[in-house]
C-alpha cells in the first residue's frame, strides 16, 4: 500500500513546498504569455486572410483553408506555437520542482531565464509533437471521409440524421470504431511522450531522442500515467465545480439583501465578482501547478536519473537573488482598499450594463418547426398565432425557376423521396407529400413558393430568408429580390446566407435590405462582409462576440435555441434574435424574466457568467 501511494506522496510534498513559488512564477508566465501571444494572435489571422487573399472568412472559408497543404502547415505551427508557450510555462514550474529537490530555492526570475534559455528545443519538441499527431490522425480522418461519401452521399444528411436508415447506422459504427481505434491510438502515441520535456530540459536531449527515449521509458507503467492524469483531472473538475457552486449559493444568499440600495447592491454584486475572479484564477493556478507537480514526480520516480543537480538551474540566477515577497500589515490593508474599491467599481458597471430590459426578437426558425413540420405553411401559421415577431425560411431555385420554401437538397427526410430540389419542377412538387411524416393531420402540406409564404405574413410577421445554393444557383439573389419588390415588403423581411459571396450580392442588387452572414466562427473584420447582422450557433454567442458585433455596428441572432434555461441565458447575453423551434416558449421566458425583480435579473447575468444554468423550472 505504501508502494503504491508513494507517487502520489511524493507529489504532494513538492507541491506544499513550492506551491508559493510556483504560482508566483505562474502568474508571471501567463501574463508574459498573454502580452506574446495577443498581437501573435493578430498576425497570424492577417497571415491566413493574405493566404486566402479576403478580408474576412466564414465558417466554409475556414474549413476549406486548413484542408488545403498551405493550411494545414499553418495549422501545425501554430498548434505547435500554444502548446510551445504552455510547454515553456511548464518548464518554468518544474525548474522549481527541480531546484527544490537539489536542495535549493529559486526565485520567479532564475524559473523563467530557466525556461526562457531551453525555449528552442522545448518549441521544436512541441511542433514535432503537433505534426506527428497529425500525421498520427490522417489515415483516420480519410476513412471517416471515405465512410461518408460511400455511405452517406447519397442523399440530404438531414435525412440521415432523422431517419437513421440501415446505411447510417453502419456509417456511425465506422465512425465509433474508428474514433475509438484514434483515441487508442492517440493515447499511446501521447502517454509514450510524457516524458519528452523533463528529458529534454533536464537530460539536455534532443527532441527527436527526448520522443524515443520517453517512449522507451514509460514502458511498463503507461497505466500509471493514464491514472495519474485522470485523477488530476477528475481532482481539478471537483474543486471547480464545487468553488463554482459555492460562489453562486452565496451570490444568492447576499445579493438579494441588498436590492433596496443601488451602492449596496453594487457591492454586493462586486464583491461575488471580485471573489469569482479570484477563485478562478486560483483554480487555473491549482490546475497549471498540480499538473507539473504531477509530471515531474513521475518523470522523478519512473524515468529520471535520479541524480539533481542544483547547477542546471542556479546558473541562470543573477549574483544577487531576488528576495521573497513577504505579507505585511501595510499591504494587506493597502491591499483590501484596493479590493473595495475594485468591487464596487466592478458593482457599479455590473448594475449600469446588465440588460433589465430585455430587447430581443423571437425568431421561428422554419416557422413553428416543433408544432408542425419544418417550412411548410402550416409551420408559418402557426408562428404567426404564436406571437413570433420574425419567422426563419430557406429558398431554393426548382427546374422550372420558381423560388420555393424548402431547407434540404431533397426530400428523403420529410418525404422519403429522393428528388433534387433543384432537379424538380413545381408540377413534381404539387405531389409530394412534406406533412404526413410529421402527423397524418399535416397530409395536405406541400412545398410552398417563397410569394405565398410572403403574401400570407404580409403586415403579421417579419421574415427572414435564408437562400440555400447546394451549388445550384441560377438567379435566386435576383429572383427574391423581385418577389419581395412586388409585394412592397423590402421593410418587413431581411436576407442571410451562409456564402460571404451571395451575402455581398445580395447587398449589392439591394443595399437599404437588411442582410446577414450565417455563421459559428470567423475570422478577419467582420464589417467588411457588408453584413448588417449574424446569425451565429448559440453555442458560440459569447458575451465578448456579441460585445465585439455590436461595437461593428452588427447585430446578433443566436440559433438554435430550444430550451428554456438556453434561451434566458442567450436573452441575457445580449442577443439581439432568439432563432428557436419552439417561439411560444420564447415568449413564455421572455415574460417570466419580465416579472422578475431587479436583484433576480442580475443573479440571472451572474450565473450565466459563472456559467451556471439557471432554473427556469416554471415553463
Amino acid at each position: 500500500m505504501d508502494h503504491s501511494w508513494s507517487p502520489v506522496r511524493s507529489a504532494v510534498s513538492s507541491f506544499r513546498a513550492c506551491w508559493r513559488s510556483m504560482a508566483l512564477t505562474d502568474v508571471t508566465a501567463k501574463v508574459g504569455a498573454f502580452v506574446l501571444l495577443t498581437p501573435m494572435v493578430a498576425v497570424l489571422f492577417r497571415v491566413l486572410l493574405a493566404m486566402s487573399g479576403k478580408t474576412v472568412l466564414a465558417d466554409q472559408d475556414i474549413v476549406l483553408f486548413f484542408v488545403r497543404p498551405a493550411g494545414g502547415l499553418l495549422a501545425m505551427l501554430f498548434g505547435g506555437l500554444l502548446l510551445g508557450i504552455v510547454a515553456l510555462e511548464q518548464s518554468a514550474l518544474m525548474a522549481v520542482l527541480y531546484a527544490n529537490r537539489a536542495g535549493r530555492k529559486i526565485g520567479v526570475p532564475t524559473a523563467l531565464r530557466f525556461a526562457l534559455a531551453h525555449g528552442w528545443p522545448v518549441l521544436r519538441l512541441t511542433a514535432l509533437m503537433v505534426g506527428r499527431t497529425m500525421l498520427a490522425v490522417a489515415p483516420f480522418v480519410a476513412l471517416v471521409g471515405l465512410t461518408y461519401v460511400a455511405l452517406l452521399g447519397d442523399y440530404d444528411i438531414n435525412f440521415y440524421l432523422k431517419e437513421r436508415p440501415p446505411a447510417f447506422l453502419a456509417a456511425s459504427g465506422i465512425g465509433a470504431a474508428t474514433a475509438v481505434a484514434m483515441a487508442a491510438v492517440l493515447l499511446r502515441l501521447w502517454t509514450g511522450w510524457f516524458y519528452a520535456l523533463p528529458l529534454v530540459l533536464f537530460e539536455d536531449l534532443s527532441p527527436a531522442r527526448a520522443l524515443r527515449a520517453s517512449r522507451d521509458r514509460a514502458r511498463g507503467h503507461r497505466r500509471a500515467l493514464v491514472l495519474s492524469i485522470i485523477g488530476w483531472a477528475l481532482a481539478l473538475a471537483a474543486v471547480s465545480a464545487a468553488a463554482t457552486s459555492t460562489t453562486v449559493w452565496v451570490a444568492g444568499a447576499v445579493v438579494p439583501r441588498a436590492q433596496g440600495s443601488v451602492p449596496l447592491l453594487s457591492l454586493a454584486i462586486g464583491i461575488t465578482l471580485f471573489v469569482w475572479a479570484g477563485v478562478n484564477l486560483a483554480i487555473n493556478l491549482l490546475g497549471t501547478t498540480a499538473f507539473a507537480t504531477v509530471l515531474f514526480s513521475l518523470y522523478r520516480r519512473f524515468a529520471g536519473t535520479g541524480d539533481e543537480d542544483a547547477s542546471r538551474v542556479t546558473r541562470f540566477e543573477r549574483a544577487v537573488p531576488g528576495s521573497p515577497v513577504f505579507l505585511t500589515r501595510r499591504r494587506l490593508v493597502r491591499w483590501a482598499v484596493v479590493g473595495l474599491l475594485a468591487a464596487i467599481t466592478l458593482g457599479a458597471l455590473a448594475v449600469q450594463t446588465a440588460r433589465l430590459d430585455d430587447k430581443v426578437l423571437i425568431v421561428a426558425h422554419r416557422g413553428s418547426s416543433k408544432a408542425a413540420p419544418e417550412n411548410s405553411m402550416a409551420a408559418f401559421l402557426r408562428a404567426i398565432a404564436d406571437r413570433a415577431d420574425l419567422i426563419e425560411l430557406d429558398v431554393q431555385e426548382t427546374a422550372d425557376g420558381e423560388v420555393v420554401v424548402f431547407h434540404d437538397s431533397d426530400f428523403m427526410k420529410l418525404a422519403g423521396v429522393g428528388t433534387k430540389i433543384w432537379d424538380a419542377t413545381m408540377a413534381d412538387l404539387a405531389v409530394i407529400d412534406i406533412g404526413s411524416r410529421f402527423s397524418p393531420a399535416f397530409k395536405d402540406e406541400r412545398v410552398p413558393t417563397l410569394a405565398a409564404v410572403l403574401d400570407a405574413c404580409k403586415g403579421n410577421v417579419g421574415v427572414v430568408i435564408e437562400l440555400k445554393y447546394y451549388g445550384h444557383n441560377q438567379q435566386l439573389e435576383d429572383r427574391v429580390a423581385r418577389i419581395v419588390d412586388e409585394r412592397g415588403m423590402a421593410s418587413q423581411i431581411a436576407v442571410m446566407s451562409l456564402e460571404l459571396d451571395q451575402v455581398k450580392k445580395m447587398k449589392s442588387l439591394r443595399p437599404s435590405w437588411t442582410v446577414g452572414l450565417l455563421l459559428s466562427v470567423s475570422a478577419g473584420n467582420l464589417r467588411a462582409s457588408g453584413a448588417d447582422f449574424l446569425a451565429v450557433n448559440g453555442a458560440f454567442a459569447s458575451r465578448r462576440f456579441v460585445r465585439s458585433a455590436h461595437l461593428q455596428g452588427m447585430k446578433v441572432h443566436a440559433w438554435t435555441v430550444n430550451d428554456a434555461a438556453t434561451m434566458s441565458v442567450m436573452i441575457g447575453r445580449g442577443i439581439d434574435g432568439l432563432i428557436t423551434d419552439k417561439p411560444a416558449l420564447a415568449k413564455a421566458v421572455l415574460a417570466q424574466r419580465a416579472g422578475m425583480s431587479p436583484a433576480v435579473r442580475l443573479l440571472l447575468e451572474l450565473a450565466g457568467i459563472f456559467g451556471v444554468r439557471p432554473d427556469m423550472t416554471g415553463l
